[in-house]
């Protein structure tokens, strides 16, 4: 596996250069590791942004789009992120596997629900902390990184 593309809610958490949520940061953090033991590269915006401290001059979402183009797999926490929500978008029309990690205790659209129903995609929840989800995402990784290297069918 060359990239994965982490795609997480971002403004919501940004006051000024303050980056408002430490658990959430820490499991960003957590996950984006995680992921550099499964791929080459890993995008995560906040990490460009160095969590809202290093603020883009300019911004495109072709930036991130170019991104996604490269990614082999895309793991995304949508919240109420609509940028999140653009990214699915971009993901699943490019066939890229999906891994969603949803809150158990708040509602999605449908098609978030049944997102492996247009793309590859695993489904994981979480209760209360996020940080719970990461063993069942290691395990998400370890299954993609075997049909990736062609190790599994």
């Amino acid at each position: 596996m060359n990239k994965i593309f982490i795609a997480c809610p971002f403004i919501k958490f940004i006051n000024g250069t303050d980056f408002i949520n430490n658990d959430f940061r820490q499991f960003t953090e957590e996950l984006y590791d995680l992921c550099a033991k499964y791929a080459s590269k890993v995008f995560l915006a906040l990490k460009r942004e160095d969590y809202g401290a290093k603020p883009l001059q300019s911004y495109s979402c072709s930036m991130d789009l170019d991104e996604a183009k490269s990614a082999d797999l895309v793991i995304a926490i949508p919240d109420d992120s609509m940028g999140v929500a653009v990214e699915l978008g971009w993901m699943s029309a490019m066939q890229k596997p999906v891994i969603l990690v949803l809150n158990k205790n708040q509602t999605y659209t449908s098609l978030i629900y049944n997102i492996n129903k247009i793309t590859p995609g695993k489904v994981i929840f979480y209760e209360n902390e996020e940080k719970k989800s990461l063993p069942d995402i290691i395990k998400v990784l370890e299954y993609y990184k075997k049909l990736m290297d062609g190790d599994e069918k």
